[in-house]
């Protein structure tokens, strides 16, 4: 089976965001689901002339989240990523909001994936989207039941959620790498903060083998501090315009941030 290290190379895996606009089936849905997929293009275009080194497809405008997608927006977003994966050889992901992920793990093997991102998969979380309950069990018989490459990158003590129960970290992580997560993702508490040096150490030391990434809040100025303990990083909101979540890709931010690093 494939590793980390495989898709990446052995080198440091920087992965920007490709922020889908609300799909329909979505509350703010604009009506046209060709301008959705012609942005995506625009931003995965824009990554992969910087050097990144993957990219990950997510229904990020479809809020308010919930556990629960309509079917025409898991079609609509299954669609994209099909028509994606014809523009790159680069390493794509998916992830569906919120914890969707049976889904993810379907999209994925439909259309090629290459990752997914697990925000809870053996943690019990609350946030605004309700309860989410561990993705892990049904995850590891759907990915039994259709087997692919397809790599399992896991949140712990994931951003904009709390645990329904305490438990500690370290625990938590031996916990997803006994049920098979392939990375780990250390995250700040919002989108765009970042977690402190001491926590990404943390993960490090009661990760093993297993990477570990930076799932928030990196930037050009602490990337160099993160990456030399961390394995890599998610990058969202500092390779948008204006550092802003909700605009889209800003080629310059991300050369930028990409020749700082020098991966």
């Amino acid at each position: 089976m494939r590793t980390f290290s495989d898709l990446f190379g052995g080198k440091k895996a920087i992965i920007g965001m490709v922020h889908l606009q609300p799909l329909p089936g979505s509350p703010r849905y604009g009506g046209e689901l060709d301008a959705v997929y012609r942005a995506a293009v625009e931003d995965l275009e824009n990554l992969q002339r910087a050097g990144v080194s993957a990219a990950i497809i997510e229904n990020f405008g479809d809020v308010p989240y919930g556990t629960d997608n309509d079917f025409i927006t898991l079609a609509s977003m299954t669609s994209i990523a099909a028509r994606l994966r014809e523009k790159t050889d680069m390493p794509l992901g998916i992830n569906v909001q919120f914890n969707c992920a049976k889904e993810e793990w379907a999209m994925a093997y439909a259309t090629g994936g290459d990752f997914i991102r697990v925000e809870a998969f053996v943690e019990t979380r609350v946030g605004t989207h309700g309860i989410t309950y561990p993705a892990a069990p049904v995850l590891m018989r759907e990915k039994g039941r259709y087997p692919a490459d397809t790599l399992l990158f896991c949140d712990i003590n994931t951003k904009h959620t709390e645990p329904l129960v305490p438990s500690a970290i370290k625990d938590n992580i031996h916990a997803a790498i006994e049920e098979g997560a392939d990375a780990l993702i250390v995250t700040g508490v919002v989108t765009g903060q970042n977690p402190t040096l001491e926590q990404v150490e943390e993960f490090k030391q009661n990760s093993g083998s297993v990477p570990v990434l930076l799932g928030s809040g990196i930037n050009a100025d602490n990337a160099g501090d993160f990456l030399a303990i961390a394995d890599g990083a998610i990058v969202g909101s500092s390779f948008k315009y204006d550092g802003d979540v909700f605009k889209q890709i800003d080629p310059a931010r991300v050369k930028a941030f990409m020749e700082r690093v020098q991966l």
